[in-house]
């Protein structure tokens, strides 16, 4: 348990210190570039996100998963990801002018073949962060990404003010690339290994196809707005609603990055232990909604000084957007952790045919509600999510028998937390209207008063989360006021 407290530890402060990061480059970023410009770069980003999947074909969870690794898997795991990533970037290099002919947007030709450059180094990146998630060595892979990520920020900026105009943004990406890569191999060079095997990888396909198609599927669900508006509506209506989506993906995702790269080798561990499964993720997501959700509620229904706090008032159209998909987000945690359950117990068909299912539903209903206008499209998210849950809900009764009544009991307590929060955050906007008071203020006010409603309540309804938040926050006040 100290190794996966450790490990969510370094995790966190990674992962929030990176999205630090990402914030204050996307408020400069939205400042220097126009709506169009960041709608254009959005459509790249989309469909390279997509092939960042495919890349991997399980090489990742296969390193993750195997009890004993020896030179020959971990040959065959860089066999795999170099077979994918070198073929994929020739081919959209060869296709980044049919790509941009089908998005009626030529400027996106020059996007794609710099975007493309990243994937001849992804195989030295994607390895060493596989050996290092399987030893909770996320102390040196925070070191990586921020420092990667700075990088990155510096690069694109210092472009933009060269003229460059949205091609920073690639260039910053490619850049993030060449530093991740020196870095990971630097921290793994005890693991001299970097010769491709690519005999047996089929073992590897096997495991990856299911769990590489799952993850794309999943991904397009925070970026297929963006292909259907781009293909049909404009660049402009693709940056205000991706600026929506962005901003609830940075807040939920700042909690769940972290969780999340610890979840899969713990789930994997308490299934060799012979733990029942379905009880522990009953726990687990108890303890991520009490978390997550109260973060969300208020996300959502500040979204309007938020949004003006951290883009200015011509993002204001985002704003009813992020609300709606505040909602999504808080269904959807419900369900965070069923996919590396799935995974551990060998049921990776059952959880690719639900994420196909669910993908196919997302396309079809953002494709139905575009003529009704951004803000309507955001409820697709929302039926997708409620469909979501419930087929999630039955796929696991059914494989693990998880007792979906005591699942849902497990929940009030979080729910309640919930409410509590909201509660005040409307007794604050009755009092102090958001919508014409100072961005900064409010966020002044939330950010004091939700913290001890939060603990409050967690505290006098005896949650687990009260007593982890303790236990990691103890150990790190020790090591802070030792120093002086």
């Amino acid at each position: 348990m100290s190794n996966v407290r450790s490990g969510l530890l370094f995790s966190f402060f990674g992962k929030y210190g990176l999205k630090l990061i990402n914030l204050v480059s996307t408020v400069l970023v939205a400042r220097l570039l126009t709506p169009a410009e960041i709608g254009t770069f959005a459509i790249a980003s989309s469909v390279v996100m997509i092939l960042t999947e495919v890349k991997l074909l399980g090489a990742n969870a296969y390193l993750v998963r195997e009890h004993v690794l020896d030179d020959n898997k971990i040959r065959k795991a860089y066999g795999m990801t170099i077979l994918m990533c070198w073929g994929i970037a020739f081919t959209l290099i060869l296709g980044s002018s049919a790509l941009a002919n089908f998005f009626n947007h030529a400027d996106l030709q020059m996007a794609f073949v710099i975007l493309a450059l990243g994937f001849f180094l992804a195989p030295y990146v994607s390895v060493p962060d596989s050996l290092l998630v399987r030893e909770y060595r996320f102390k040196e892979i925070t070191i990586v990404r921020i420092s990667s990520t700075c990088m990155q920020v510096i690069g694109s900026l210092l472009l933009i003010y060269a003229g460059a105009g949205f091609y920073a943004l690639a260039w910053g990406y490619f850049i993030n690339m060449v530093v991740q890569a020196t870095l990971y191999l630097y921290f793994t060079r005890d693991v001299r290994i970097y010769r491709p095997n690519f005999r047996g990888i089929s073992e590897i396909a096997k495991l990856g196809i299911f769990t590489s198609v799952s993850n794309i599927v999943r991904r397009i669900h925070y970026t297929a707005s963006d292909i259907v508006i781009g293909k049909m509506g404009s660049p402009t209506e693709v940056g205000i609603f991706s600026r929506g989506m962005g901003f609830i993906d940075f807040i939920s995702q700042s909690v769940l990055d972290g969780i999340g790269s610890v979840s899969q080798p713990y789930m994997s561990d308490m299934q060799r232990r012979g733990n029942d499964v379905s009880i522990v993720f009953t726990k687990i997501t108890a303890l991520l909604c009490s978390l997550v959700w109260p973060i969300l509620a208020i996300a959502g229904f500040a979204a309007l000084p938020a949004i003006r706090l951290l883009f200015g008032d011509q993002w204001d159209s985002s704003a009813p957007i992020a609300t709606v998909l505040a909602i999504w987000m808080i269904l959807k945690v419900c369900c965070f952790f069923s996919t590396p359950l799935l995974i551990a117990v060998g049921q990776e068909v059952l959880m690719f045919k639900r994420d196909v299912a669910l993908f196919l539903l997302l396309v079809m209903s953002l494709i139905y509600s575009y003529p009704y206008g951004l803000t309507f499209m955001s409820y697709a998210f929302l039926l997708n999510a409620g469909v979501e849950v419930v087929l999630t809900l039955w796929m696991l009764k059914s494989s693990v028998q998880l007792n979906v009544k005591n699942y849902l009991s497990a929940l009030v307590k979080p729910l309640i937390v919930t409410i509590n929060c909201f509660a005040v955050a409307y007794l604050i906007d009755h009092l102090w209207p958001f919508s014409d008071s100072e961005p900064l203020k409010v966020f002044g006010i939330l950010a004091f008063s939700m913290p001890v409603i939060w603990l409050l309540s967690t505290k006098v309804l005896k949650l687990q989360i009260y007593d982890e938040f303790i236990a990691l926050l103890i150990p790190l006040f020790h090591k802070v006021t030792g120093r002086f």
